[in-house]
């Protein structure tokens, strides 16, 4: 009895699988793509482009959505679901758009790779040494001890920068400037946040192991 009710709900479990897996598939299809100058992506659906400004709702899906909307000036282009590609960037360098649009690409694509592929666990583990070693060693001035944590995600502002070529998809950007610019920004700016994560988990730690010996 068991085995045939298992018989007979399969199909329509599969069934209704597919119909959710080709509803998904056609709600994506409509959606528009929208490629931000600091290298993020977001599927949404454009109402407007005519004025200096976006207007898009940001998923089609919700049975009341918001519109939305964004400057241009910080998008490069949107690509719509028909397939058409609207570049917004231009070059100005009186409102500060200095690079070229290929220059002005080519940032995107560095600041996405380095979004995607870039990894450094130095920072993290420095911040967190500092953090949890200042209380201890500042003992007699233990109030003190979130200085050093605080200061220390600066050292990442400075160092030079490794690209991981050996995971960029697209080796032929390297030649471009404005590639590693982007690239060494988003990376400096993960740098940065580990190494405030680190300091903050090695200061509450250093603060315990301080409160135990004490």
């Amino acid at each position: 009895m068991i085995f045939k009710k298992i018989i007979f709900v399969l199909p329509l479990f599969f069934a209704v699988s597919a119909f959710a897996q080709l509803q998904t598939t056609s709600d994506t299809a409509r959606m528009d793509t929208i490629f931000f100058l600091n290298g993020e992506i977001r599927a949404v659906k454009v109402v407007d482009t005519a004025s200096h400004r976006i207007l898009f709702f940001p998923d089609v899906k919700t049975k009341k959505p918001h519109i939305k909307d964004v400057e241009k000036d910080r998008v490069f282009s949107v690509k719509f679901s028909n397939g058409q590609d609207r570049i917004m960037y231009f070059h100005d360098t009186i409102i500060g758009n200095v690079f070229s649009i290929i220059e002005a690409k080519m940032f995107m694509l560095g600041e996405q790779e380095a979004d995607r592929s870039y990894r450094n666990k130095w920072p993290a583990l420095i911040g967190f040494a500092v953090g949890a070693v200042s209380p201890l060693v500042l003992a007699n001035a233990v109030a003190l001890s979130p200085i050093p944590a605080a200061v220390t995600p600066l050292h990442t502002l400075f160092p030079y920068i490794k690209v991981n070529t050996k995971a960029i998809q697209n080796k032929n950007y390297l030649q471009y400037d404005t590639y590693i610019m982007g690239y060494e920004k988003v990376a400096r700016k993960k740098n940065f946040m580990h190494a405030i994560i680190g300091a903050g988990i090695g200061l509450a730690a250093g603060f315990g192991a301080w409160a135990v010996l004490k």
